[in-house]
């Protein structure tokens, strides 16, 4: 297999940051949920909810990064979940572990530029 040196690469997918971003998510673009990330890596992110997902099932996903202002939309899959009744990590609360399927070249190098400066800053609920 070639690898293309104008696309980064995953290899640090597994270097994750604490990352509290407001993320819409759902089965498709006409149910619509969102939730918070409690951290993210340039491979995929966990996502805090107590809604339930299989894993492998299909999601999409819309994120906005700090600092660079930048939306990101792609579809993810569920690699794991965190119920409440079977907690795979207790340390974390409920909800599932997504892998970016289909994330664009620019949106992977925005990522691994806020991992690698720890951009991140925790947004808050919004006021009701």
């Amino acid at each position: 297999m070639t690898t293309n040196p104008d696309i980064p690469t995953t290899e640090d997918q597994r270097t994750c940051l604490k990352a509290e971003l407001r993320v819409y998510y759902g089965p498709s673009q006409k149910m619509v949920l969102y939730g918070f990330s409690v951290d993210m890596s340039s491979g995929g992110l966990f996502l805090k909810t107590e809604t339930r997902f299989s894993i492998d099932e299909r999601v999409m996903l819309s994120f906005t990064l700090p600092d660079v202002n930048k939306t990101i939309n792609c579809r993810a899959k569920v690699a794991w979940v965190n119920s409440i009744e079977e907690p795979s990590k207790p340390e974390l609360p409920p909800g599932i572990g997504l892998q970016f399927l289909d994330l664009s070249t620019e949106y992977l190098m925005s990522i691994q530029s806020l991992l690698k400066h720890d951009g991140v800053e925790p947004v808050s609920e919004p006021a009701k």
